[in-house]
């Protein structure tokens, strides 16, 4: 029987005579505030209590929990990804390498610069001083879009929304930093490492906090081809450097200046151009010259769940596609693959919509009651898939370290969750382990936004009313306080 339908049928005979003062918590929320939750006792497999636990919501990061239940149930936690340099040790004669080289990219999002160092470096140990052909990136581990449908646009430029191209190299993401040289300047210096193979400009004034009020003034920044920045508008003074962090949008380009650059630091030329293949799979006849291999799976899944790190997400999420499907991974058959697989366990996504691994696309759609029927199959199951020790953990570790709704020494190590946070969504599922056995909830708050002042409504709320106060409120009432 499946998970899901077990734990709808257990509502009809289960005693929820506490309803009313579940839904006496509503009114810790701004007005507006779209909810839905579902708690469930995690030995009884029993249903504590619901609402609108079926209507789909946006989950935004809790997303994640669904592509790491199936990178661990298909992938399994000791997989790694593998970067090749092919090419055929036959061509290498008086220090010269006859022909083309192909590095194999597989979106591997731990591969840095200095990896790629360490990879022509192996040329040069080969004895390897000219090369007579072109290097080639290939791409074609992965295609379409290296965004998926529905993220927001004005994100595209910021790191968390770096692309999930089978090309990744020092996470597809530059940093920076804007500062003002003396108190008095009136413009923002920029700073990008010389290192980076990238354009930025800037012009930003900067502003009292009123100018940029009255003004309508805020930091803003455009996306050109090639990687190509330019940053404007206004800030207001500050002591410490105004961090930055730019999304390469076109990561071919940067791959191809950073290996142009690190082949001649090395001493080797390259007789051709850099170049990029899509469509030509790996050749098995070929000698595999250089490799690199990431740390297993179990360890970036890991990383994925504490610090909602959105590139590992989606990267996983093509991966899953293509090893499935034995073809190109894409957003779409990452989807297919990830419902199908589910459903082999017993997990039926039923009307749910996958757009990504990450959460980012506004495009997803998933309900409290399918998010329950996934957590109740990783608790169930923990001791195969050991997922639970990703999740964050209260006062600990992760995006709960500082979260103000599980503040306090009366949660902290009892509640362990992944967050899922957007404009307009605050999300949290997971365990509370409570002195009457450990209990699994679902949170889902869409169209939040707290305003200023006091707020009207039928209901008498809390004029400071507010997720975090409502997140208190909702623990302790699991925990029995």
């Amino acid at each position: 029987m499946l998970i899901r339908l077990m734990l709808v049928l257990s509502i009809f005979y289960s005693v929820n005579s506490s309803a009313n003062e579940w839904q006496s918590l509503h009114a810790l929320l701004p007005k507006g505030t779209q909810l839905s939750y579902m708690v469930v006792d995690a030995n009884k497999q029993s249903v504590i209590t619901q609402y609108q636990s079926e209507t789909l919501r946006t989950p935004a990061s809790m997303q994640k929990l669904l592509t790491a239940t199936v990178a661990k149930l298909y992938l399994g936690g000791d997989f790694r990804y593998q970067t090749l340099l092919t090419g055929s040790l036959s061509n290498i004669k008086n220090n010269q390498y006859a022909g083309d080289l192909s590095l194999h990219f597989v979106g591997d999002p731990t591969l840095k610069r200095q990896n790629l160092i360490e990879m022509l470096l192996s040329l040069k140990k080969l004895g390897i001083k000219k090369i007579g052909g072109d290097f080639i990136l290939n791409d074609s581990h992965f295609n379409g879009y290296q965004w998926s449908n529905g993220q927001a646009w004005n994100d595209l430029g910021v790191c968390y929304t770096a692309p999930a191209n089978a090309i990744i190299v020092n996470n597809n993401c530059v940093l920076g930093n804007l500062s003002l040289k003396t108190p008095e300047a009136q413009k923002a210096t920029l700073f990008i490492p010389s290192y980076e193979p990238v354009e930025i400009t800037a012009n930003v004034d900067v502003v009292t906090k009123t100018q940029r009020d009255e003004q309508f003034c805020a930091l803003e920044v455009t996306r050109n081809s090639q990687n190509n920045f330019h940053l404007w508008g206004c800030m207001v003074p500050r002591k410490r450097a105004f961090g930055l962090a730019f999304a390469v949008n076109d990561p071919f380009q940067y791959a191809t200046k950073i290996i142009a650059k690190e082949l001649q630091n090395l001493g080797i030329t390259l007789m051709g151009e850099v170049r990029l293949e899509s469509n030509k799979e790996l050749q098995n006849n070929l000698d595999v010259l250089a490799q690199y291999q990431s740390p297993k799976l179990s360890d970036l899944l890991n990383k994925m769940m504490k610090e909602s790190d959105n590139l590992i997400a989606d990267s996983v999420f093509k991966t899953i596609g293509a090893h499935y499907f034995q073809r190109a991974g894409n957003f779409r058959n990452g989807a297919q693959a990830i419902t199908d697989i589910l459903l082999a366990q017993g997990v039926d996504l039923e009307n749910a919509y996958l757009a990504d691994g990450s959460g980012l696309s506004r495009h997803n759609l998933m309900s409290a009651e399918l998010f329950m029927s996934v957590l109740n199959y990783v608790y169930q199951h923990d001791k195969q898939l050991e997922l639970l020790s990703s999740f964050s953990i209260a006062g600990v570790d992760g995006t709960l370290k500082y979260h103000k709704g599980v503040r306090g020494k009366q949660f902290k190590r009892k509640v362990i969750a992944k967050t899922g946070s957007m404009k307009g969504v605050a999300n949290l599922l997971g365990v509370v382990h409570s002195d009457k056995g450990d209990r699994l909830f679902v949170m889902m708050l869409n169209g939040y936004n707290k305003p200023e002042g006091a707020l009207e409504s039928a209901l008498p709320r809390d004029e400071n009313a507010s997720q975090y106060q409502f997140e208190n409120a909702f623990f302790q009432r699991i925990l029995g306080n």
